[in-house]
């Protein structure tokens, strides 16, 4: 089976020409119908297992589903049901990063060099690698380590990478010299251990005190033990795919959640519940390097924005059994997820989400 690679950016061509576009405006706000015909649309046109939408507008949530989250029963979506968030884990990382740094009291412009085992403090190669840029990908880190073996037909492609073989491999690694924004899967990992190493505690503990448990988003009647709310990822349209376990690579991909929940993260980030949080999120979305003219990298989240409109922030996901799509605007509590549970479909999460976006804006 050969892999299709999942690029972050590929959006980009497609995102400048739809928002360049002109329109007729309908409304203020996205209409049901409007949504609900694109999704069945999409599910017509291409061949996916299932559409989840989840959009937040005016305090209220609404969902949007077509397909099956499990076809093979031809159980629907719900706004509890769990899918793989994928890369827009690397969100949470930042924030769960941030808020550590700040507890300790550093400066995310600092190496991250001390931080690390004293093996590794040995190739003064990384000693150019600061907290800031593991987060926004400027770090000269590749995507992948090269000592990480990815076979293809492994649907498990991280769950024997481990601490050992990361500390190993930057032991001897030599970051490039180049400091544009290049995506690195292995710099937002590194950026999670690093949060466990300072603060002394596992990344999932780290979720929970700073996001999940203040900001009220783990719905405790929902659980992903409960096998018959979990969406069934594919790879292909017949060929399913197990969640990936991804060990030491969790900060980069790992979350698993329900559309409900990711509604209630993306609003706390539009509007944060008290001045701690919303110190931490106004640095979060602070530009810090440029991909394009409308195209913005900041801690984790990227950014979109036209002229005389206000910013996008978002961040997009894939796995070998789902690609997804996050967006809010900052300060509305207007925000959107997309979930496709099917690999390499980010053509549609991300055009479909920017396409709600842009009715929110008209």
């Amino acid at each position: 089976m050969k892999r299709k690679k999942f690029l972050l950016f590929q959006m980009l061509v497609c995102i400048l020409a739809l928002f360049s576009c002109t329109s007729r405006v309908i409304s203020v706000k996205p209409q049901p119908d409007f949504i609900q015909a694109k999704l069945d649309s999409i599910y017509l046109k291409e061949k996916i297992p299932g559409i989840l939408v989840g959009v937040r507008n005016g305090g209220r949530n609404e969902y949007y589903t077509t397909g099956y989250a499990q076809p093979e029963n031809k159980k629907k979506f719900d706004h509890n049901t769990f899918f793989e968030a994928g890369s827009i884990t690397k969100t949470f990382t930042a924030f769960v990063l941030q808020s550590v740094l700040r507890d300790h009291q550093l400066s995310d412009t600092i190496s991250i060099l001390p931080f690390l085992p004293d093996s590794v403090q040995r190739n003064k190669a990384i000693e150019q690698i600061t907290f800031l840029s593991l987060m926004n990908h400027t770090s000269g880190l590749p995507r992948l380590a090269e000592n990480m073996i990815l076979k293809d037909g492994d649907m498990q492609p991280y769950q024997s990478y481990d601490s050992r073989l990361l500390f190993e491999y930057l032991r001897e690694v030599k970051p490039s010299g180049n400091k544009k924004s290049v995506y690195s899967n292995l710099g937002m990992a590194l950026a999670g251990v690093l949060a466990e190493r300072i603060s002394g505690s596992p990344y999932a503990t780290l979720l929970d005190k700073y996001i999940f448990l203040p900001f009220k988003i783990v719905n405790p009647e929902n659980s992903l033990s409960q096998s018959g709310n979990k969406s069934q990822g594919y790879f292909t349209d017949t060929e399913k795919t197990p969640y990936w376990n991804m060990d030491v690579m969790a900060p980069a991909g790992g979350l698993k959640c329900s559309a409900k929940e990711m509604l209630s993260y993306l609003s706390y980030m539009s509007k944060p519940i008290d001045k701690k949080a919303a110190a931490i999120i106004d640095i979060l979305l602070q530009p810090t390097a440029a991909l394009s003219d409308n195209l913005k990298v900041c801690r984790a989240w990227h950014t979109f924005q036209q002229k005389e409109k206000p910013i996008i922030y978002w961040h997009n996901g894939g796995t070998y059994g789902f690609s997804t799509f996050a967006a809010f605007i900052k300060d509305t509590d207007q925000a959107v997820v997309v979930v496709v549970n099917m690999f390499n479909t980010n053509m549609i999460t991300d055009v479909l989400g920017f396409k709600i976006m842009k009715k929110m804006l008209e």
